[in-house]
């Protein structure tokens, strides 16, 4: 009996360190693999996506939304512009590249993952646009899952903690770290691989009863009532 081979992999937000992390998963697992990230794709701006798309693409069975969009930024400083890029590089561009490979999502019976955040249940100070666009993304992938469940594909979320990544040291400084790692119940923050391996499961069929669901990986961090000290120890 002949094997079929792999669905190709879209993985938005790419080049990223979760994204090339996944992106390696796939591809170790025998999938073709392409990754996009704002230079060949502006998840922001529709024409930058229905460009992409003018080129010939294989039909891609697998789509991953790994890209996003977190500057932070306090309330009096914060702008329109800051909410709907953050709204449009997390949600609305997604859902445009997700109509356009749907025939191939669908001919495959494949399988969509996109990456929230613990602040897609959670919140922090000076984060607001993220905070909202990730809260309304685990809506979309429950809402997806419901809608593209007849057709066979599967929609799920995934919600990394903190995670060790050039945007992680980027966004906080040395200390806050710190701080943060302390308050991890696994001791450490996470790997891109951490995330890469929960991605890939969810796509195969040891994951075929899992549907519409957010799988949280933050070795912890969120479930913790009494996280920190009294008072708790500030993370900005």
């Amino acid at each position: 009996m002949r094997k079929t081979a792999p669905s190709p992999v879209l993985v938005l937000g790419g080049h990223g360190d979760i994204g090339a992390a996944i992106c390696r998963r796939f591809a170790e697992a025998g999938h073709d693999v392409i990754a996009t990230g704002s230079a060949e794709m502006d998840l922001s701006d529709p024409a930058s996506i229905d460009a992409w798309f003018k080129q010939p693409r294989p039909a891609f069975g697998v789509l991953v939304h790994s890209a996003g969009l977190n500057v932070p930024r306090a309330f009096e400083d914060m702008t329109d512009d800051d909410v709907n890029k953050s709204f449009a590089v997390n949600i609305t561009g997604f859902l445009r590249v997700m109509r356009h490979i749907l025939p191939g999502l669908i001919e495959a019976k494949g399988h969509v993952v996109a990456l929230s955040s613990i602040y897609g249940f959670l919140a922090r100070t000076k984060r607001l646009p993220y905070v909202a666009a990730k809260h309304a993304l685990i809506g979309c992938v429950q809402a997806l899952a419901l809608d593209m469940a007849p057709n066979g594909v599967r929609v799920n979320a995934v919600s990394p903690g903190y995670i060790d990544t050039k945007m992680t040291r980027t966004n906080l400084s040395p200390e806050t770290i710190a701080n943060l790692t302390s308050q991890i119940p696994a001791g450490r923050m996470g790997a891109p691989s951490d995330i890469a391996e929960v991605v890939y499961f969810l796509c195969t069929p040891a994951s075929r009863y899992i549907n519409g669901q957010d799988v949280v990986v933050d070795g912890g961090f969120s479930i913790d009532g009494a996280r920190g000290t009294y008072p708790p120890r500030p993370l900005d």
